[in-house]
């Protein structure tokens, strides 16, 4: 007989999920793209910066910086299988999408797709509309569902472990 687990690994994932943040236990926060919460690991580590920083600032500006910023990279570089020296921090994530594509607009060509999702905010849909008006590409949008939208927890479990990078198995 095949038992259907998924409700209860949906349940697993989201409680083991739910410990790394303070938020508040009664609410489900989605919106962690334009007000987004920190795990408490961060906001521990930045709370030890901080510290560190105001214990003698001219020191840690002028000769730790860098090479907390070379760690930092270091570490997300082997997390999402980059090259350190291919990465760069930005401000957010508008910034980081200004950046690149005014660095790539005009590699860009009559033709050419620049691929965004339905889920996209409006300040990076303005700058790939920027980009794609000089330089005659065009913007495609990929309709992806919306989880909670979804007909029922399993289908739900699918996209959450495909988003993830878990593959498509429950």
């Amino acid at each position: 007989m095949v038992t259907d687990n998924s409700e209860q690994a949906q349940t697993d994932l989201s409680q083991d999920w739910r410990s790394l943040w303070s938020l508040d236990p009664e609410i489900f926060f989605l919106n962690h793209g334009s007000f987004g919460a920190c795990p408490t690991a961060v906001l521990d580590k930045q709370s030890w910066l901080r510290s560190h920083m105001e214990r003698e600032p001219v020191r840690f500006f002028a000769l730790e910086l860098e090479e907390l910023l070379d760690q930092a990279r270091q570490e997300l570089a082997t997390f999402v299988g980059a090259d350190s020296a291919d990465l760069v921090f930005v401000a957010n994530a508008t910034t980081g999408i200004n950046t690149v594509l005014r660095a790539r607009t005009s590699s860009f060509i009559p033709g050419d797709e620049l691929l965004t999702t339905d889920h996209e905010y409006n300040a990076s849909r303005n700058a790939l509309n920027f980009a794609a008006q000089l330089s005659g590409a065009t913007v495609v949008v990929a309709e992806v569902p919306f989880l909670l939208a979804l007909p029922n927890r399993r289908s739900r479990l699918y996209w959450l472990k495909f988003l993830l990078g878990l593959g498509w198995s429950c």
